[in-house]
């Protein structure tokens, strides 16, 4: 009786390793790789009409007549100038809730949290960059004259 406990006990104890083992290695799906794959999908249906395929800011919505030009995603200088949150609150509440174009659309209606975060991680995969400290608009200015 006693050895059917103990192999018991060990079948337990291997079930329990690889259980845990395949619960953390799910949690690395949840990481930037993988959430940069979703992002890259939603951004091309969402997102590349104005900011173009490759996050240029050049999509087919986007006309020289137009009073503020979607955002270049791929800018390193601005976008890591924005912190993961303010991205994903242009993201949620649109253009006119951070005093920027008011064409941009708000998302969040449309758009999980998750897939907000997506968007966020595939942004920083596009620009190359993450955020690296310069907050307010008035310190960006003081960088990059012509931002507006």
């Amino acid at each position: 009786m006693k050895s059917k406990k103990n192999l018991s006990f060990s079948y337990f104890l291997i079930f329990s390793f690889f259980y845990f083992l395949i619960s953390y290695l799910n949690l690395f799906t949840l990481l930037s790789p993988v959430h940069a794959a979703e992002g890259s999908e939603l951004y091309q249906y969402w997102c590349s009409q104005c900011h173009g395929i490759e996050g240029r800011g050049d999509g087919v919505n986007s006309t020289p007549d137009m009073l503020v030009n979607p955002r270049d995603h791929t800018d390193a200088a601005y976008m890591s100038s924005r912190t993961d949150i303010q991205l994903e609150e242009v993201i949620r509440g649109g253009g006119a809730s951070v005093s920027k174009s008011a064409i941009m659309p708000a998302w969040e209606a449309t758009l999980t949290r998750d897939e907000i975060k997506a968007l966020v991680s595939y942004l920083r995969q596009i620009c190359k960059c993450q955020f690296e400290g310069v907050i307010s608009d008035e310190k960006l200015r003081k960088i990059v004259p012509d931002f507006r």
